[in-house]
């Protein structure tokens, strides 16, 4: 029997309107598992060996790590999320979907979730507000996942042992993200050599520890920098980076704008 914990990082959303401009190669921000629901027009999303048709009215599962391409003929409108399961076997099972999958229509609606996160009214919400409004995203993952997992089910035999033993280095990264992590010390967690376990986490996740940890990091800088009484340098250090060019370096590399690009524009432009 499988025990699956079910919880996810939701890492960054929003609504976006694009046209022939939008046309975009696999990058780094592209490492995680999303949700499209077109409003409007079509968008084209491209593997290794085919093209998919994204139109409006219409829930997907987008698998990010499989993708190469993404475009549009003319113009189309779309919500989105983007977000990585904490638990290894349902991230691992997900990895293994089709790069596009096509969900029921009407039965998930992501613009009502979308919208209780809207960045300028979350911020009024109460405490108490703010965690219902996460536990309907973790609700609306944890559904669309069971639906994936109803037409692709898990394969059990596809889990190895050696696959599991990299999980107390997952649970530990997911919780120690901020912090200095040598390859040596969560290779000890999971008593593996340092070269194996980080093969073996390479092939388990497509990513390697240290894209992992920076994944990680990349998404807690997107909710400290709405912050805009922190500075940038204040948050590169309470995130783990030796300062606040190396911070700069990373953010730019995953999100392709920097910090000071992100905050004047709101995450607009992230999708």
């Amino acid at each position: 029997m499988l025990y699956l914990n079910q919880t996810y990082e939701f890492l960054t959303g929003g609504y976006y309107s694009g046209n022939t401009q939008w046309n975009k190669k696999h990058s780094e921000i592209d490492n995680c598992f999303k949700l499209y629901q077109l409003t409007q027009g079509e968008a084209f999303i491209c593997d290794e060996k085919q093209t998919f048709c994204l139109q409006a009215g219409r829930l997907y599962f987008i698998n990010g790590n499989k993708l190469n391409r993404q475009y549009c003929h003319s113009s189309f409108s779309t919500h989105w999320l983007h977000f990585i399961p904490k638990d290894l076997i349902v991230y691992r099972a997900l990895l293994s979907l089709p790069a596009v999958v096509q969900l029921p229509e009407k039965k998930y609606d992501l613009q009502d979730v979308l919208l209780e996160i809207d960045k300028p009214a979350y911020t009024d919400l109460t405490e108490l507000e703010k965690s219902f409004a996460k536990l309907r995203i973790q609700t609306l993952l944890q559904a669309t996942t069971l639906e994936l997992f109803s037409c692709y089910p898990i394969d059990q035999s596809s889990i190895s042992v050696d696959t599991l033993r990299i999980e107390p280095a997952i649970q530990y990264l997911n919780t120690h993200y901020k912090e200095p992590v040598k390859l040596d010390f969560l290779a000890e967690q999971c008593a593996l050599s340092a070269n194996y376990f980080h093969k073996l986490f390479r092939n388990t996740l497509n990513l390697t520890p240290a894209n992992y940890q920076n994944l990680l990091r990349m998404n807690a800088a997107l909710q400290l920098l709405d912050n805009n009484r922190q500075t940038v340098k204040s948050i590169a250090y309470e995130l783990g980076f030796t300062d606040e060019a190396h911070f700069c370096r990373s953010f730019k590399k995953h999100y392709e704008i920097t910090p000071g690009e992100y905050r004047k524009k709101k995450g607009d432009i992230l999708f």
